[in-house]
């Protein structure tokens, strides 16, 4: 029942409707640290919300083509860009890219295997939980997992859009970032490595730039800010 009262996936489909959770800034330090230079200087945001990942990344330096089935709010994005239709290629950047993106709950292994066929590294912010299963286990090695970071504190947590109840402060889960590399010889044993956000926001500290102008009155998306200084 919390997990329902929190805009958690638990919630019916319904209810959630087109499953955007805004993610936290404090996910992308977590990847920029861990990956480093790894990370293309050009990528695809194909599901970029309101810009919460977009926009850090264009403040850093990064290069980033944004698209959305819906329109979030998210700045020099282009909303109705189903990444699973002929469409996406057409939005897609025109030179050697990766893709980051927090993807939606529903159908993420289809999801995967979509955008490895896109770009050469892809990085996905999932549960850990992503990792289970036996089937996943065969199939890992088919769509190119090279690497998994466990963000070892819980992140803020990710509410659904809309969603007005009561509040958490963490998601209550634990999240890390899978990285796929398609062109690269599959491994058997997949690295998995621990990366602290609140380290990792030290280092690249979140800025008022960084906040989503669509999300400027959320005070849990601003309030991080002064957690990821301290």
């Amino acid at each position: 029942m919390t997990a329902m009262l929190t805009g958690n996936k638990t919630a019916s489909k319904a209810t959630r409707g087109p499953d955007f959770y805004a993610s936290p800034f404090a996910a992308l330090p977590s990847l920029l640290v861990a990956e480093g230079r790894r990370v293309p200087r050009v990528l695809w945001e194909p599901s970029c919300g309101n810009g919460a990942l977009v926009l850090p990344l264009r403040n850093r330096g990064f290069e980033v083509a944004a698209t959305d089935l819906h329109w979030w709010g998210c700045p020099d994005s282009v909303g109705e860009v189903d990444f699973f239709s002929n469409l996406a290629d057409v939005h897609a950047p025109k030179e050697p890219f990766g893709i980051v993106t927090n993807p939606p709950f529903d159908g993420v292994e289809e999801y995967v295997e979509r955008a490895v066929g896109f770009a050469p590294y892809v990085a996905l912010l999932l549960r850990l939980a992503f990792l289970e299963s036996e089937g996943r286990m065969r199939w890992f090695p088919h769509v190119g997992l090279r690497r998994v970071h466990v963000i070892g504190e819980r992140l803020p947590m990710m509410h659904r859009h809309g969603y007005d109840g009561p509040k958490l402060s963490n998601a209550g889960m634990c999240f890390a970032w899978f990285i796929f590399e398609r062109d690269k010889r599959p491994i058997k044993q997949v690295p998995v490595r621990w990366v602290s956000w609140k380290e990792a926001c030290k280092v690249f500290p979140q800025t008022d730039e960084d906040v989503p102008p669509a999300a400027r009155d959320q005070d849990s998306l601003l309030s991080w800010v002064e957690v990821a200084a301290e």
